[in-house]
């Protein structure tokens, strides 16, 4: 039993956390009434207020507890809802594959749709330009490693030798600027 309330906890967390579980799980009369944000900071106040919004709409007996019944029907209704989201990406695509719209994907069809291969030849020249520093028609190690580490180096500001989180940040929001 502790199982299941454990695994019902982790349901409604999930289902709070994500407005497509959640909505997955709640009726249409209990969908949000605006999309959230995508990158929305979550209280405590607002986890528990979504928990206790999806519990109300699990416990469909009102009685303020949740059964196996009401458990099981919640997770049947997200996996059926998983499964049409799925099935309508499924029919979106073939869609897109069958150009003649005749409801079959013949050969050519399926193929147009594979990526095609290089177009030309690969060309080491201008790489082999880049890093052969001493333009001796060669790239050693040294000269392999010298760019990749120069930028390792501009990026551990502290010269520790790790590149820490807010290092990561900083290069990431001068590279915004």
């Amino acid at each position: 039993m502790t199982k299941v309330y454990l695994m019902l906890a982790a349901t409604i967390a999930v289902a709070s956390a994500s407005p497509a579980l959640a909505t997955a799980v709640a009726p249409a009369a209990a969908a949000p009434k605006a999309a959230a944000p995508a990158q929305q900071s979550l209280t405590r106040a607002g986890l528990t207020k979504n928990l206790d919004s999806t519990f109300k709409v699990i416990d469909t007996n009102g009685d303020g507890t949740l059964s196996t019944a009401e458990i099981s029907a919640a997770e049947m209704k997200v996996l059926q809802n998983r499964a049409g989201a799925v099935r309508s990406r499924l029919e979106t695509e073939f869609g897109k594959l069958d150009t003649n719209k005749d409801g079959n994907l013949s050969k050519a069809e399926f193929m147009a749709a594979a990526p095609g291969g290089p177009t030309a030849a690969p060309n080491g020249a201008p790489a082999l330009a880049q890093l052969d520093k001493n333009k001796d028609g060669k790239v050693s190690l040294d000269e392999y490693r010298a760019p990749q580490l120069a930028t390792f180096d501009k990026l551990d500001t502290n010269h520790d030798g790790t590149i820490s989180q807010a290092e990561r940040q900083a290069a990431q929001a001068a590279r915004r600027k």
